[in-house]
């Protein structure tokens, strides 16, 4: 993160999304290049790629559909995808055959068959981002297959309202003031918010960076990294490193339990008082439930950190107040929804939980968040649902092609059993699959066996390149929006489209509305209103509750003109704002929604679900995959951590200089331990084959001294590049989901486990293929 000037002096336009915001120059009329917003604390240099991506080669300019499936006026010919032509078509007849594909399901097999779970990250805006649009158009078409949770933190989300009595891992943030002030200890416990507060849910403004700042500039409190290699920021804070085996986290927390246990160093009185099942808890630790005592000596075999070491951890933080920020990436793990519960029994034991600043935080990693709020009203969105007797199908995150393979029809979830749907119809916006979903090979092995598939992309995109109707879309700055930013809530933004659409990109809006004309739907879609209209009405609902706070916001026309309205009035109400701080105060007044309004670290409702793979108490089971299993790793000995790239949002930025900036001989890196590579006779820039049981890829060698021996970094979001597109085959570019087995976490939440991944590494010998990734797909004028 940093601020680059420029002497460019021309007309500008505000932009922006979820990198940040941004002024977009002109000269000469022609759009030239990005500066930065005097409002970002932190400006995201990621945007400087936009004048690049407007003119992409990787651009879909035009409607297309696959050469057979237009021929047959439908499906046709499914094994086809990725390997024939797409032909270029009128956007009355991409429509046309979309919205005949949507409806003929729907009215044949019902609400089950249409899939809409479009991602969060491929756009922003309160109107027509292509997640809310989607599914505002499959409501009103009368229901569809959608998803609980996410990829990100899908077993935290179903845990956690058994423990905390709420989500946790979204909620409301501990202010960084108020660490600062009280903490004398900051754990990052696998996070790592000097590169996952680059990006955020709605603009950042990158408060955050300033607040950690003044963090790494405080004398007196240390920080810790306790992750499994040397993160960014473990470096910007120097912070002291505790390198643990991936996976085994909870084994780590466990042993620590136990010793401050033992050594009569816990807080007993907040156990008493706050918690309920620490008899049971204790009972595991010291080994009565199973016979096996969960000491230092055994946690350190597991996690791989020295037995005195994890002593003088314990010590330290138990004898001086601690925060600690928890990583959203432990929990993406075999067993996810162990490693967020130790944490909190951990916490719980140390006492800390709801005193100023201190306790533990699921959020203050990420998005840039906690700093100092701004007293502003808060803009709403459309409604996403606007058919209240729309049928909602839900089914875990990342159990998609689950239910696509048909093998298993009914699935444990979080005490219930869910009927998987027979899904028919996929309409994808805002994401690719092929990058974000786990065993990329098992989505091909399945992917035929939809009836039609159709995504609404501004990219050429795998799942684009493996469609059947393929629409252009608009990016932010070609549309009209309008937002707010994120956290401090300082600005409501109005995008502005700065350019011309390329080529025949239309809105997700827009493409929305348009089919639901088809079905007859398209005031019910729209209210007679377009998204400049949809602007306005936002905008006019937000000044009038601005007038309750005392606020005066200008007319709505002098707002777009000038691109953005800032809030200036601090909210002192909030500025040392700590999670559960009213339950410590109250915990009968401020109750958590628990059974026992209290955290449970034995939760009764759990054990009632009878789940092997999921005990009612915080407890150390072994991944299907792991450094411990001798046998495994004689076949696949490192163990593969996804973390996220610096270099971009997910895979977005992947088709851009920037990435290009990133890559190792043009494929995606894999970082390496001098050791592990001297082995394999690798050198920096090698080309070698990473192979796991579930496919292989090709990846850039990039040795260093931040991953620990037996461990390797590919960061996730590279874009899928098989040597035969539609079939099982190597990627040639370093997608890591080819590697990723696609299991539930645990029948609890049945999340992914995408950090549960063993490979084997070697200098590749084969043809190396160019890269395709970013080529279109065979286009041709008319059949």
């Amino acid at each position: 993160m940093q601020n680059l000037n420029t002497e460019y002096k021309s007309e500008r336009i505000l932009g922006a999304n979820r990198l940040g915001i941004f002024w977009a120059n002109f000269k000469d009329g022609k759009f030239t290049h990005i500066s930065d917003f005097e409002g970002d604390k932190s400006p995201n240099i990621l945007n400087y790629a936009l004048p690049e991506l407007l003119q992409s080669k990787t651009r879909v300019l035009y409607p297309m559909v696959r050469k057979s499936y237009l021929q047959n006026n439908g499906v046709s010919k499914n094994e086809l995808r990725g390997k024939e032509e797409f032909v270029r078509v009128s956007w009355d007849k991409a429509l046309d055959l979309a919205a005949k594909a949507l409806k003929d399901s729907f009215e044949k097999y019902g609400a089950q068959s249409i899939y809409g779970e479009c991602y969060w990250w491929g756009g922003s805006g309160k109107i027509g981002f292509g997640r809310s649009v989607a599914h505002r158009m499959l409501s009103l078409l009368g229901g569809y297959v959608r998803e609980s949770g996410d990829y990100s933190t899908g077993a935290g989300l179903v845990i956690m309202p058994h423990v905390l009595g709420s989500s946790a891992v979204y909620d409301k943030p501990t202010k960084w003031k108020a660490v600062i002030k009280n903490a004398k200890n900051v754990v990052f416990w696998g996070t790592n918010p000097i590169i996952t507060s680059q990006i955020s849910g709605t603009p950042p403004t990158h408060d955050g960076y300033e607040c950690m700042k003044e963090l790494k500039n405080t004398k007196n409190i240390k920080c810790y990294s306790v992750d499994v290699m040397t993160n960014e920021t473990a470096k910007f804070f120097n912070s002291e490193n505790i390198i643990v085996r991936p996976n085994t986290d909870v084994a780590l927390m466990l042993g620590m339990c136990h010793y401050l246990l033992v050594n009569n160093l816990y807080d007993d009185k907040f156990i008493t008082t706050y918690t309920v099942g620490f008899d049971k808890f204790k009972a595991y630790l010291l080994g009565q439930s199973d016979g096996v005592v969960k000491d230092i000596s055994w946690a350190s075999k597991i996690c791989g950190v020295d037995a005195q070491d994890i002593i003088d951890f314990t010590k330290k933080i138990s004898r001086e107040k601690t925060t600690i920020l928890i990583g959203r990436s432990l929990q993406r793990a075999d067993h996810g929804e162990q490693v967020f519960w130790a944490l909190v029994a951990l916490n719980s034991m140390l006492g800390y939980i709801g005193m100023e600043g201190l306790g533990f935080e699921f959020s203050l990693g990420y998005s840039a968040s906690g700093a100092q709020d701004k007293i502003a009203p808060k803009l709403k969105s459309i409604n996403s649902n606007p058919n209240k007797n729309a049928k909602l199908i839900t089914i875990p995150s990342s159990r998609f092609i689950e239910a696509l393979a048909g093998e298993i029809k009914e699935l444990d979830y979080n005490g219930i059993k869910i009927n998987l749907p027979n899904i028919k119809v996929g309409y994808f916006a805002s994401g690719s699959l092929f990058t974000r979903h786990q065993d990329v090979n098992n989505i091909i092995r399945n992917w035929h066996k939809l009836d039609t598939v159709i995504t609404a992309e501004p990219y050429w995109t795998s799942t684009a390149k493996l469609s059947d109707i393929v629409f252009p879309v608009a990016l932010e700055i070609e549309r009209n929006d309008i937002n707010q930013s994120s956290n401090t809530n300082e600005y409501i933004l109005a995008y502005k489209p700065i350019t011309t659409p390329a080529g025949e990109s239309k809105s997700d809006f827009w493409i929305c509305e348009q089919i639901c004309k088809r079905w007859g739907l398209g005031e019910a879609f729209s209210e007679g209103k377009d998204e400049l209209g949809w602007m306005r009405e936002i905008y006019n609902e937000a000044k009038e509750d601005a007038k309750k706070l005392d606020i005066e916001m200008p007319e709505f026309d002098e707002f777009y003109q000038e691109g953005f309205v800032k809030f200036d009035k601090d909210n002192k109400d909030s500025e040392l704002y700590t999670r559960l701080s009213d339950f410590r105060a109250d915990p009968k007044k401020f109750a958590l929604n628990t059974p026992s309004g209290k955290i449970e670290l034995y939760s009764e409702v759990i054990a009632g679900f009878g789940y092997e793979d999921c005990p009612a108490h915080p407890a150390w089971l072994e991944p299907f995959e792991w450094l411990g299993d001798e046998e495994l790793t004689e076949k696949y000995p490192l163990h593969l951590v996804s973390a996220h790239s610096r270099y971009r949002l997910h895979s977005q930025l992947n088709n851009s200089v920037i990435g290009e900036f990133a890559s190792v001989a043009c494929r995606e890196p894999i970082l390496i331990n001098p050791q592990d590579a001297n082995l394999r006779a690798l050198q920096n820039g090698d080309i070698v084959r990473v192979f796991s049981a579930r496919g292989e890829i090709l990846a850039g060698v990039f040795i260093s001294e931040a991953v620990p021996k037996n461990v390797c970094v590919i960061c996730e979001g590279a874009w899928y590049d098989p040597e035969i597109l539609g079939e099982e085959s190597l990627c040639k570019h370093g997608c890591v989901n080819v590697l990723t087995r696609d299991k539930g976490s645990s029948k609890l939440s049945q999340s992914n486990t995408s950090h549960t991944t063993l490979v084997q590494v070697e200098k590749f010998k084969g043809e190396i293929k160019p890269i395709t990734a970013f080529s279109k797909s065979n286009i041709v004028e008319s059949i």
